[in-house]
């Protein structure tokens, strides 16, 4: 009996419930061959060999970093790399009870201004070797002088050869410094990319790929063929001038970094050694924008106003900071774009405490920047996506500076320029690296091991004489200069002979 007094009612449900199994049997029919094919590859079909293509910028003759010395022993770094390298140096077959790191980066890995003596390769080097003296650390640095990632992946693929146990990446901050173009991306929608590295870890997919990428033209118009040494837009007379606002290539430019940091992860893991992220800091505080545009929309009447408005404000000096502050951020309703306005609205909220406000209008002002020379916000977004979806481990480096900074905005205290760290700063990457590494069951914590740790770090800086550090300063000098675009013709290292 019905006993809602509809008969029709069940013989819908009945039909609805037959047109669906229809659908479910149609659909397991249609996908039971591609299922099949998929497992009969998987079990029969080794996969191909990682490939690390760059969708969007190839390289000419490219030298290796590391080649063997004389007696063919070891590896050393390359003679014609050392203008962005410094020497570095390792055994030809791994001796038994070594442990093999190699950091990959840009001048910050290097220890810039500094040298490698005092990056955190080497701090991390001798908190491991306090904790666990019997075993061979070795702590390869690869950071080179201005390389951004696309310059990382090749020298990834290189020293995949050469025995290692673990990578750490740390990159971002360099990814503006060359000229690049990027057609081959603006044609490829995102949604079409990340549907493309989805389908990736099918078998199937992922051996058709590699059939299609053999015949494909390397040397494609669609991409930038860069010089094997860096070469970057400051280098050149008027380069700051070269930096114009430009959203599509700024879009393009992150997508790359990301393409790199996914190519690098997937190259670790194919390879079945552990990689650790690394999450830049960068100077927000007291670092000014290097270049300031007003928003291309204004008509030349606004941007008097905005003119007006900060001749008003810079009249006040501190004396009124509130009134200050108002006047200025009346200009940045009229234009929310330039980043020496923004800035300095950041310095007046600082000046009153107000370390939140302050920190805010301090990233934007980074964001906004038209010679972008520090990390962008949707970078390190990446970063820390990426380390989430692979389940990479990370130092957070930005984080770990704002925490040991009293007002939370990374400035001086912990950075001796724009994007470079402090000994000390380097000196607390390197801790935050050994912790990951703990975590990772690499290494266990002696109880004794901070007191080694600080012996180890108070007879290595005896090591180092003044002259080290008098030109590490020259180089500071030197580099502040160039990032104004006040040293037209040379990279403020590219000229100098390795000491």
């Amino acid at each position: 009996m019905n006993t809602d007094g509809n008969p029709a009612k069940p013989r819908r449900k009945r039909n609805r419930r037959r047109r669906l199994f229809f659908h479910l049997t149609a659909m397991v029919v249609v996908l039971s061959p591609l299922l099949l094919a998929e497992l009969v590859l998987r079990l029969c079909v080794a996969p191909p060999p990682f490939r690390a293509d760059d969708p969007y910028v190839a390289f000419g003759d490219l030298p290796l970093l590391f080649a063997p010395d004389a007696t063919g022993d070891r590896f050393e770094t390359a003679a014609e790399r050392l203008v962005a390298f410094r020497p570095q140096s390792f055994a030809a077959s791994k001796p038994r009870g070594t442990f093999r790191v190699f950091c990959l980066g840009g001048s910050t890995v290097q220890g810039r201004p500094y040298s490698v003596e005092t990056s955190f390769t080497t701090w991390l080097q001798l908190n491991l070797q306090a904790a666990q003296p019997t075993t061979n650390w070795e702590i390869v640095n690869c950071g080179g002088i201005s390389y951004a990632s696309y310059r990382l992946v090749p020298i990834m693929a290189e020293i995949l050869n050469h025995e290692p146990d673990l990578f750490i990446v740390c990159t971002g901050h360099n990814e503006f410094l060359e000229d690049r173009t990027y057609a081959q991306a603006k044609r490829t929608p995102r949604l079409a990319i990340q549907l493309h590295r989805a389908l990736l870890h099918l078998r199937s997919y992922a051996l058709a790929d590699r059939w299609l990428a053999d015949r494909r033209d390397a040397g494609s118009s669609s991409r930038t063929v860069l010089t094997p040494e860096v070469r970057t837009k400051l280098d050149w007379r008027e380069g700051l001038e070269a930096y114009r606002r430009d959203p599509a290539r700024r879009q393009s430019t992150i997508e790359h970094l990301r393409h790199n940091l996914e190519t690098m992860v997937r190259m670790a893991r194919h390879a079945e050694v552990p990689i650790i992220l690394v999450n830049p800091v960068a100077n927000l505080k007291d670092c000014p924008p290097f270049k300031s545009e007003f928003n291309a929309e204004l008509t030349e009447s606004a941007q008097q106003q905005v003119i007006e408005l900060r001749e008003k404000a810079r009249e006040l000096g501190w004396s009124d900071i509130y009134r200050k502050i108002e006047l200025l951020e009346q200009a940045a309703m009229i234009d929310d774009q330039h980043a020496d306005l923004l800035y300095l609205i950041g310095m007046c909220y600082q000046r009153t405490g107000r370390s939140t406000e302050a920190k805010q209008w301090f990233i934007r002002a980074k964001e906004h920047d038209v010679c972008p020379l520090r990390i962008v916000e949707p970078m390190h977004e990446a970063i820390l996506e990426i380390a989430a979806r692979y389940q990479v481990p990370l130092l957070d480096a930005r984080r770990l500076i704002e925490q040991q900074t009293e007002d939370g905005i990374p400035g001086q205290e912990w950075l001796l320029d724009h994007v470079h760290p402090t000994i000390a700063g380097h000196q607390l990457i390197a801790d935050g690296l050994y912790r990951i590494m703990v975590e990772m069951d690499i290494i266990e914590t002696r109880p004794d091991w901070l007191a080694t740790r600080d012996e180890r770090r108070r007879r290595h800086l005896e090591t180092l004489n003044d002259a080290y550090y008098a030109q590490g300063e020259a180089r500071l000098r030197r580099l502040q200069e160039w990032s104004r675009g006040r040293i037209p013709g040379a990279a403020p290292e590219a000229t100098e002979a390795p000491d």
